[in-house]
């Protein structure tokens, strides 16, 4: 964005949850990092939660708190990019709402709920089901550089970009388990799941692996628009995906990708039939995919759109999101 419009950006470094500094992406030469924030130097303030920041005890909770304090002279918006799907921990309720509840020992524990700690800030989410899971929201889609995303010939490989373990039903984990137990006898292929039993070295050897690979499943239940899907689309790689949070309304069954239900064995046999007896329908499908994913999902919309509540949010003009300003006309055939 800096590179288009007029303004810069300064990240934190964060101290509480360590890692490379975005070690799999090349960095942007005019990214400026900084130690504690400095208040009078900036305008507005970009922070970040998901549905695991109300537990007081989880470290990311501490890093928006803490944030979220010092911050005081300027406008604040709030990237949630989760839901309150928490069930191996809390309920929806309290997760939106907080209040209190025993731990494990009977120790009476409070819990903050996302209304308390978003508070006043201007809360951005990542798509337009989240909205309505939320109880409010205002919605932007990502969008990408589509010339970033390599489509290569495509080998009769299936792969899954998804973190090792965390939010078990959120990410619909029992149903992937399922899938990679019956894959291998069933169709002679094992799910390739990506830094599970695929490390993953760079950004290029990702890029790889994703443009070469014949499909690409998401069987996510509530997965806020998984940037691996369009990250997938964009390579050319058949897409597999559950229908939830909207993505019925982009992709048309058969012709862009597959709307799948949650079942292993309709995933493992839709696998056997696309790769040893209809690999060209599936390679049609992925380039349908790309061309999907190359109009809905730009970088170019992406920027204006933050551009524009950047604008807006400094002057605290926010603004109230319009359903019928959907990136996508709805399919007719979702449900």
């Amino acid at each position: 964005m800096a590179d288009k419009y007029p303004v810069q950006f300064t990240y934190l470094e964060n101290n509480v949850r360590r890692w490379g500094r975005m070690a799999h992406r090349p960095q942007h030469p005019k990214l400026k990092w900084a130690t504690y924030y400095e208040p009078g130097q900036y305008d507005i303030a970009i922070l970040h939660v998901d549905q695991q920041a109300v537990d007081p005890n989880i470290g990311k909770g501490h890093i928006y708190r803490q944030l979220n304090e010092v911050i005081q002279d300027i406008p604040k918006i709030v990237i949630n990019h989760g839901t309150p799907m928490w069930d191996e921990m809390y309920t929806e309720k309290l997760v939106i709402n907080g209040g209190k509840m025993l731990n494990s020992k009977g120790n009476e524990i409070h819990l903050d709920g996302m209304k308390q700690l978003i508070g006043d800030n201007f809360m951005v989410v990542n798509s337009y089901a989240s909205v309505d899971r939320w109880g409010w929201g205002y919605p932007i889609i990502h969008g990408m550089e589509a010339s970033e995303w390599w489509d290569l010939p495509k080998e009769p490989r299936v792969v899954l970009s998804l973190s090792p373990a965390g939010l078990d039903k959120y990410y619909n984990r029992q149903l992937i388990t399922a899938i990679k137990s019956y894959l291998p006898e069933n169709t002679g292929l094992e799910l390739l799941h990506l830094n599970v039993n695929y490390g993953v070295l760079d950004f290029d050897d990702y890029r790889e692996i994703i443009g070469s690979s014949l499909i690409s499943i998401f069987p996510f239940r509530d997965s806020p628009m998984p940037r691996s899907r369009t990250e997938a689309m964009l390579s050319g790689s058949c897409v597999l995906t559950s229908r939830h949070h909207n993505a019925d309304e982009f992709i048309e069954h058969g012709v862009n990708g597959l709307i799948m239900p949650d079942n292993p064995l309709s995933y493992v046999e839709t696998i056997n039939q696309l790769v040893n007896f209809n690999y060209a329908e599936a390679v049609k499908m992925g380039q349908n995919g790309k061309k999907t994913a190359q109009k809905y999902f730009s970088i170019e919309r992406w920027h204006k759109d933050w551009y524009d509540l950047l604008s807006r949010g400094v002057v605290g003009d926010w603004p109230e999101w319009d359903k019928s300003s959907k990136i996508w006309p709805v399919l007719e055939t979702a449900q």
